[in-house]
């Protein structure tokens, strides 16, 4: 089963930016935000799904439901695997190199906190997306609402 280049390279950016978000582990998603998020009609996720499933980019579980999935990203593991971590210096070996006295590391604690900050970051942004996502069907159900009380009223 093939894909459009551009539908397959939509779903793999969206699983490799999800799975960041997650760090690389496990995650459970609704089929309904994947669509929202893709903006695939709900026949093109089932195919695109499976496709990067046989393709070895995702692995997919069941989810809670019917309408959830477990999904883990499997490029970012290989990926991982092939290109082991650079020498590079962090932060915080910047910061005690940079003067001419050396500041004692305590652990990596700033490079923990700068961790969980990042995590903490995109855990909100999630959840940003989520409540416009909700706030957009909240309108769109008002404005129904308002349709059936204005035909309720005319007649």
């Amino acid at each position: 089963m093939r894909l459009k280049e551009k539908t397959h390279r939509k779903f793999v950016e969206f699983f490799e930016k999800i799975s960041s978000m997650y760090q690389g582990k496990e995650f459970e998603l609704a089929y309904s935000d994947i669509q929202r998020e893709t903006g695939a009609a709900s026949v093109t996720l089932k195919r695109a799904i499976q496709a990067l499933a046989e393709d070895g980019v995702i692995e997919v579980q069941s989810g809670r439901n019917s309408r959830y999935a477990r999904f883990r990203y499997l490029l970012a593991t290989q990926d991982i695997e092939e290109n082991p971590p650079s020498t590079a210096p962090t932060v915080s070996e910047d910061i005690s190199h940079s003067g001419d006295e050396e500041i004692p590391r305590h652990g990596g604690a700033l490079e923990s906190m700068t961790e969980e900050v990042g995590e903490l970051s995109l855990l909100v942004d999630h959840l940003k997306r989520r409540v416009r996502n909700q706030e957009m069907a909240i309108a769109l159900l008002q404005d129904r609402l308002a349709e059936v009380e204005d035909k309720i009223r005319k007649r």
